[in-house]
């Protein structure tokens, strides 16, 4: 394996990563970015509200799977292009809108981080595109990140369960 290959796996699996946490994220709690939805004033929120996450989910596969796919870089690219058009969207109103990229995760806010984003995005289709024959690819690798979320998503539930047992102790009087 060369450095390129493994710059390439690396940086497809970051990316369906994100994809798969994001969208994960939205569908788990969709509250949040309806709220951001909202503020934009999309139409159609309730649809976009589930399509954007699962479209996520879509190229986070895509990724993994069948990187060398014109379908992969749309996905990619035409998520990255929504990404900063919610940003440009945003400014361009003069609204502060809560970015709900992570669900409930991310307290950032829409804007040129979204805008800045737009060429990475663009470059991760592109490296999907041009993915070498020897990249490692497939079901294999797309069970392994998902395992690895679910792994992280359960040390996060159990984190978030213990501080919330200590509340109820606390608020419970002896």
């Amino acid at each position: 394996m060369t450095v390129y290959d493994v710059v390439n796996a690396a940086v497809r699996i970051a990316a369906a990563a994100l994809f798969f946490y994001a969208g994960a994220e939205k569908l788990a709690a969709p509250r949040s970015f309806r709220s951001t939805l909202t503020a934009l004033r999309i139409p159609w929120m309730v649809p976009v509200s589930i399509g954007v996450p699962l479209v996520e989910l879509a190229a986070a596969f895509a990724l993994l799977s069948v990187p060398r796919s014109w379908l992969t870089v749309a996905l990619v690219v035409g998520l990255g292009a929504a990404f900063a058009f919610a940003g440009a969207l945003a400014m361009a109103r003069g609204t502060r809108v809560k970015c709900a990229c992570f669900g409930q995760v991310d307290a950032g806010l829409l804007g040129p981080r979204q805008i800045v984003l737009l060429p990475v995005w663009a470059g991760v289709g592109a490296l999907a595109f041009w993915t070498p024959d020897r990249s490692p690819t497939g079901p294999g690798v797309t069970v392994a990140v998902v395992l690895a979320l679910a792994g992280f998503t359960a040390l996060k539930v159990v984190a978030v369960t213990r501080k919330n047992r200590e509340y109820m102790r606390a608020m419970v009087p002896k």
